[in-house]
């Protein structure tokens, strides 16, 4: 049955699934034009098969969809949405998914609305479309072209999946996670998105910004995936910036951060922490600007701890630190002490602070902040007593390792204690520095390395 395009809604009885026949819609006519709206209310056929190429303005499920429905672009044909996209005020879920070769694609200011795009081959979204809040699931190519957004679309690939942000597009506030490749390139943005990264045994999810514009590329946040499997995916910088932390989420990464020796660098800026729990190669600078970078394995990079933002952790710098205006806490920030290693160099300005945490008498008690370089020494330390521990005068602790040092701490903070009957003094020996407990009110304390601030 021929008939021209125009306007439709999907009939409650129709002769079969094909989108292509005219005798399947009321009135009897394709959906197939830019200004064409195709609708879909109760049937009692929901399986839609599209088999030729097919452009429609938008989709529309009405309150009456009650049955979902599950539309297929098949017979390598392409079904693009050019106009609104996907409106679903069915209330339920609604299916897209596209064959081998074939392709669904939405251009101008269309969106995916709140679909279930899943085992689909290729989606592309050009101009300002948007993912919205779809559901994109094992897809093999996802890509987005010109100003396009993912929007707050749920991402999630295999494998063999690639999504790609090319142009001036952006993730938005998407979350992307799984084991497949996702790759910024020319001017795209991370915008707030969540990105998750898996493992399992023989694939890494990867992220890589390797071919982006310099600077670099902004995210939300990368953490593991949760896949049953130690550690996480790879990230490859080249000689680009990764600032992580716009969402301002707490995540933990395992996987590795490298630059393939083209000077890589991270930045972490937002409230939250970012633990870094692999053995990161990258070697270009790390800056913290905002909020806790926790290094729980290793970094091979010069850091720098600037105003409002703090460095923590029990793993490995290997390069020198230095404290401008924020804190260093060895151990997790929320109260576990621990011992963090700098292999180079340590300095500290007059407006920053080391703060090390003390839960008891024995060594693994105490934070160390362990330089095996020259301790260049100013601003403030705050001894924070941790698990309700209050320590006797005459017991000390040793909180600072070196292999030399240069000028002291200015001021203890907080140094009176114990309702006021105690009080913190410092010792600097030849490798090592430790705080001794005193009668608030004695003075200072001789010992056999030096007298005690």
């Amino acid at each position: 049955m021929a008939a021209h395009a125009g306007s439709a809604t999907w009939n409650l009885n129709p002769t079969s699934g094909d989108w292509n026949t005219a005798a399947n819609w009321r009135p009897a006519t394709v959906p197939n034009g830019p200004a064409d709206t195709a609708t879909f209310a109760l049937s009692n056929r929901t399986d839609v098969s599209i088999s030729a190429e097919t452009e429609v303005n938008g989709i529309m499920f009405t309150r009456a969809a009650t049955n979902p429905y599950s539309i297929t672009v098949d017979n390598e044909s392409t079904l693009s949405l050019s106009g609104t996209g996907i409106t679903n005020n069915s209330g339920i879920a609604q299916n897209f998914q596209t064959g081998a070769l074939s392709l669904l694609q939405f251009l101008n200011r269309s969106t995916a609305g709140s679909a279930n795009i899943h085992n689909a081959s290729v989606i592309f979204f050009f101009n300002t479309s948007s993912a919205g809040s779809a559901n994109i699931l094992n897809v093999n190519g996802v890509g987005f072209f010109d100003s396009s957004s993912a929007g707050s679309a749920n991402i999630f690939t295999d494998e063999i999946s690639i999504t790609q942000f090319l142009n001036t597009s952006t993730a938005g506030s998407a979350f992307i996670g799984g084991y497949g490749y996702l790759d910024f390139g020319d001017s795209s943005r991370g915008g707030t998105a969540r990105i998750e990264l898996f493992r399992d045994c023989c694939e890494n999810g990867i992220l890589d910004i390797s071919g982006h514009n310099a600077p670099g590329v902004t995210i939300g946040s990368i953490e593991d995936g949760l896949s049953g499997f130690p550690g996480g995916g790879e990230i490859f910088l080249g000689a680009n910036n990764l600032t992580v932390g716009s969402n301002n989420l707490s995540t933990t990464f395992s996987g590795v951060i490298e630059d393939n020796g083209f000077g890589g660098s991270l930045t972490k800026i937002g409230r939250g922490t970012l633990d870094l729990m692999g053995e990161n190669t990258y070697t270009g600078l790390t800056n913290i600007n905002d909020g806790v970078l926790q290094v729980d394995g290793s970094i091979s990079s010069n850091t720098f701890v600037n105003d409002k933002s703090a460095l923590a952790g029990g793993g490995t710098v290997y390069g020198n630190v230095t404290n401008y205006s924020g804190e260093v806490s060895p151990g997790d920030p929320l109260g576990v002490p621990g011992v963090l290693t700098v292999s180079n160099n340590y300095m500290q300005t007059p407006s920053a602070t080391l703060t090390v945490q003390i839960a008891g008498t024995d060594p693994d008690q105490v934070s160390v902040l362990n330089v095996l370089g020259n301790a260049n020494l100013n601003g403030s330390l705050d001894p924070e007593l941790v698990n309700d521990f209050v320590p006797a005068i005459g017991q000390s602790f040793t909180f600072l390792g070196y292999a030399s040092v240069t000028s002291t701490f200015s001021h203890i903070k907080n140094p009176v204690f114990d309702h006021g009957t105690k009080r913190w003094s410092l010792v600097y020996g030849p490798k090592s520095a430790y705080l001794v407990v005193v009668s608030n009110g004695r003075g200072k304390l001789r010992t056999s390395e030096g007298v005690t601030d």
